[in-house]
């Protein structure tokens, strides 16, 4: 039978538009990683995307996730960069493993270098996830406009674009998961030409296929994740087909199998993860962490150790750790006040909701009350915790943890905005002004987004993409004047020089640190320091006091006044002085 091409396109005129907008964003997500990649090695802007990228491109070239360092059995396993360990030499991924297995596994079929577009492609997949689970719950009109604000949603659009980050691929693995599910369940006309097919047990099977990917990429994610899927089990409990469910159930324990394995190899235990091997305060550049007594790599707080911490640490947390004040603080400054465009028009749908509740149907229900569990959960459990990414701490940036912590949060609020902006616009009755005010809203949301995820002067992706630049640039004048088997010290440009030279994340002043120096220099291994020029009395107190204590000293190899960085080497002092 032939196709009428003019029905299909006026029956499906909203995914059509959504997929040639798809590969639009598409293109403007890779903007970045794309500028990261033009010189001769790959480099990020964070310690977590260097090493999941590392990771990564090594298991897509069939090597073990770990590798034998065997001056670490000398010097403590100190010769480590931030959110890499080393265990007894052997040097692992501080991360949980999901991106990084699903990444290499990809790459060893298309090659590592679309490692660092995956996450742009999945986020743009995940767009058209959202619009079938939305068009579910509510309506047509509801999930276009909300997939629209969704494409330049600023936090989903940053971290798309920032690629090697594991939030956006959990969320889009959760989006592919629910909606699956929903259509698994979904008794209508149209799955039941799928059902003939025998998709009505695959979707199910397939659905915890992608919750348990979701759960292997950010496990942590469980303390809202698991909540959530337990209430919407409880009000659909009468509706459950367990059949569907234990395919379902098949699905997650399958994706978990890799977690379990790898978790085993390289942490002893198939519950236990990366993050359980504490780092020294005199390590961190951007500490931070206050309320929960965790440690802090990079200005982030690590998740618990373990599947079964992950819960101990829920009973600790409440209601002891709570900090209500710092949690209502990081909810104004990184919702309130950084997206009071998405904000107030959740708020004003969120109350029309509620006025008109005798209207919503179960599903609403579900997924309003979904919304404020884990909008609860994410401000309660992250808000609390006190981080600085940002070595100025006075700064709200949209390179601060809290916007990715709390991206399910605004994903969720998008279709209550738009239940406002839709309700708000049909009060003007006629119907090329009820889509005009549409078409404006969802261009001012775009501009707006565009301006903090893009523009933004500290940590928008123009300003990074310049400061990260620099960084290569200073690491290629720096690395000349660098033995090949030197290592690097330093305080927060260890992912400017590694992986291609050995880097030990530290300063002078702990004394711990300082003999592990001591030992590395005996051995004869050449150590410099890279870092801000120290003033006069600073060097002169370390070669004086702190380091003559150990029998070294630093000497000036190559000083920058302009960005007042330097290059310093370590020597031993030679006897009789």
């Amino acid at each position: 039978m032939p196709v009428d091409f003019k029905k299909y396109i006026m029956n499906n005129w909203r995914i059509i538009i959504l997929s040639i907008l798809g590969i639009i964003f598409l293109f403007i997500y890779t903007w970045f990683p794309y500028q990261i990649s033009r010189g001769e090695n790959v480099k990020f802007p964070s310690p977590d995307g260097t090493a999941n990228y590392f990771w990564a491109e090594r298991y897509a070239a069939g090597k073990d996730l770990f590798y034998f360092e065997p001056l670490n059995l000398i010097a403590d396993d100190v010769i480590v960069p931030r959110s890499v360990r080393s265990d007894n030499g052997e040097v692992k991924p501080v991360s949980f493993l999901g991106l990084i297995l699903i990444y290499g596994w990809i790459a060893k079929i298309f090659g590592s270098w679309i490692i660092i577009y995956l996450t742009p492609l999945l986020a743009v997949i995940g767009v058209l996830f959202f619009y079938g689970v939305i068009k579910r719950v509510f309506n047509e009109k509801i999930a276009f406009v909300s997939a629209l604000m969704f494409l330049c949603l600023a936090p989903y659009w940053y971290y798309a674009s920032r690629s090697m980050f594991h939030n956006v691929l959990f969320i889009d693995l959760v989006l592919a998961g629910a909606w699956m599910w929903i259509y698994a369940a979904y008794n209508g006309t149209r799955i039941k030409r799928i059902k003939r097919m025998g998709a009505n047990y695959f979707l199910p099977f397939l659905s915890g296929a992608f919750i348990g990917l979701a759960i292997i990429t950010r496990a942590s994610e469980l303390i809202w994740l698991a909540p959530a899927i337990l209430l919407a089990w409880a009000m659909y409990f009468k509706q459950i087909q367990w059949d569907k469910l234990t395919l379902f159930a098949c699905g997650v324990f399958l994706a978990l199998m890799p977690m379990f394995y790898y978790n085993q190899i390289l942490y002893g235990d198939f519950l236990k993860f990366g993050y359980n091997k504490p780092v020294a305060v005199e390590t961190q550049s951007e500490i931070v962490v206050n309320n929960i007594g965790a440690e802090n790599i990079d200005g982030i707080a690590t998740p618990p150790r373990s599947i079964a911490g992950l819960f101990a640490m829920t009973n600790k947390f409440i209601p002891a750790q709570i900090n209500i004040k710092q949690a209502g603080k990081s909810f104004i400054y990184y919702y309130v006040i950084m997206f009071w465009h998405l904000f107030w028009p959740a708020l004003f749908g969120g109350i029309w909701f509620l006025w008109n509740y005798k209207k919503q149907n179960k599903g609403h229900w579900l997924y309003f009350a979904s919304f404020i569990l884990v909008s609860v959960i994410l401000v309660l459990y992250y808000g609390s915790w006190e981080i600085y990414d940002n070595p100025d701490k006075s700064s709200v940036t949209i390179g601060n943890s809290y916007t990715r912590y709390f991206l399910p949060m605004y994903i969720m609020s998008i279709p209550l905005a738009v239940l406002f902006i839709v309700k708000l616009s049909e009060l003007l009755k006629k119907k090329y002004l009820i889509y005009g005010l549409q078409i404006v809203a969802i261009i001012a949301f775009f501009i707006l987004n565009f301006q903090i995820a893009a523009l933004c002067k500290e940590e928008g992706l123009l300003s990074m993409k310049n400061s990260l630049e620099e960084g290569v640039i200073l690491g290629e004048e720096i690395l000349p004047h660098i033995e090949p088997e030197a290592i690097i010290i330093s305080e927060r440009f260890d992912k400017i020089f590694w992986p291609e030279r050995k880097v030990i994340v530290g300063n002078f002043t702990g004394k711990e640190h300082n003999l592990q120096y001591q030992k590395l220099i005996e051995y004869g291994t050449p150590l410099y320091y890279y870092g801000f020029i120290f003033p006069e009395v600073d060097m002169n107190y370390l070669n004086d006091r702190r380091l003559k204590e150990h029998n070294l000293k630093i000497e000036p190899i190559k000083l920058s006044e302009s960005n007042r960085l330097g290059l310093y080497k370590l020597v031993k002092i030679p006897s009789g002085q």
